[in-house]
């Protein structure tokens, strides 16, 4: 099997390490760009885990309760695979601006089905600022955690079978870096 690493990684010139120099919290701002779990109010158990994966396609939209109803997430990670980062490249205003929001009903519906983690290739599950707090906390109270931002590709999801996920538990931001490497087929 071939392990392929999936984080993205920021460093000083890129506008989204510029964005979290700036804030007024900038350790927690730097936690919350490139891949990264959210963690608000609680976070996982361990540091390290290697789960199955499910992927959904969301290219041409995000998915609906039919799409996730005779899918088995629980205890994996549900990849939504919107190909934000690859078409638009992270962190610039096209990034930004593609819509990659859950509609509540099929997060509430997701978080039925009991995955460990939804990784993401975008910014997020909800809409920029408080939407997306608040749909990471619903989730988080269902002990499940998002991670945004991950390098994902058509040719990596199409053979994408495990992910492993590692963070670093005793960051101070409520987003904490994450490595998250694909095992593939």
């Amino acid at each position: 099997m071939n392990e392929i690493n999936l984080s993205l990684i920021v460093e000083e010139g890129h506008p989204a390490y510029e964005w979290a120099k700036r804030q007024s919290d900038a350790v927690s701002a730097f936690g919350h760009i490139g891949t990264h779990i959210d963690c608000y109010d609680c976070e996982p158990e361990l540091t390290d885990y290697e789960v199955d994966a499910v992927t959904i396609n969301c290219t041409d939209h995000m998915p609906l309760i039919n799409d996730v109803d005779s899918v088995d997430i629980a205890g994996k990670a549900l990849v939504l695979f919107t190909g934000n980062v690859d078409n638009n490249g992270y962190g610039t205003p096209e990034y930004g601006a593609m819509a990659t929001s859950l509609h509540s009903d099929v997060l509430d519906y997701i978080l039925l089905k009991s995955p460990l983690f939804i990784v993401i290739d975008s910014y997020g599950i909800g809409a920029h600022g408080d939407e997306h707090i608040r749909f990471d906390k619903r989730c988080e109270s269902a002990r499940c955690f998002v991670i945004e931002n991950v390098n994902l590709s058509l040719a990596v999801v199409s053979s994408l079978r495990k992910l492993k996920i590692s963070f670093d538990k005793l960051s101070k931001s409520t987003g904490k870096r994450c490595q998250v490497t694909a095992i593939l087929a």
